[in-house]
């Protein structure tokens, strides 16, 4: 075996054992993986180039009369081909879809919500915003130091060390 049939083994392989460690750690080896900051190569895509570089040369030069150049060249084509294959067919579309129904309470500003539980002017109560993946309780304060009673519509101004601060609702007439 030569050397560069060599390195195209090491690739292949390399290539196959991510992809079950992949299976069996599911998201950690890629997570790990994005820990090297490196923009232009996404674990996936450059996994799936890898692979097929590896495969595509080792198949070439074991089963064609092609120069060792020639092989190398096109192995690294149909290897660059595939990444750019897998990252318009899975990572481009993937980063672009919305998954989460999470939230993080900085975006909780603007929102409208119902007390359920009276607010007192000095003291907390209890909010209950819509949100996606249902409603949601917080516990809220009145920024203007008011008693705000259960059931009325207020807005949040306001988010500091986990509470809400809310002012009553005032629709426009």
């Amino acid at each position: 075996m030569g050397v560069l049939e060599t390195v195209y083994m090491v690739c292949l392989v390399s290539g196959i054992i991510y992809t079950v460690l992949s299976l069996l750690f599911g998201d950690a080896v890629s997570d790990w993986l994005d820990h090297f900051h490196l923009p232009l190569f996404q674990p996936i895509t450059f996994v799936s180039g890898l692979t097929a570089f590896g495969g595509a040369g080792y198949i070439l030069s074991r089963f064609t009369s092609l120069s060792d150049l020639v092989v190398f060249v096109l192995a690294a084509v149909i290897g660059a081909g595939l990444a750019v294959f897998a990252y318009f067919l899975w990572v481009k579309p993937m980063s672009q879809a919305e998954n989460s129904t999470g939230y993080s309470m900085t975006q909780l500003g603007g929102k409208l919500g119902e007390v359920g539980t009276t607010i007192p002017a000095e003291g907390l109560g209890e909010v209950l915003l819509p949100m996606l993946s249902g409603t949601t309780y917080h516990m809220a304060a009145s920024l203007e130091r008011i008693s705000i009673p259960q059931g009325t519509r207020v807005v949040v101004v306001e988010v500091r060390d986990h509470v809400l601060y809310v002012i009553p609702f005032q629709p426009e007439s």
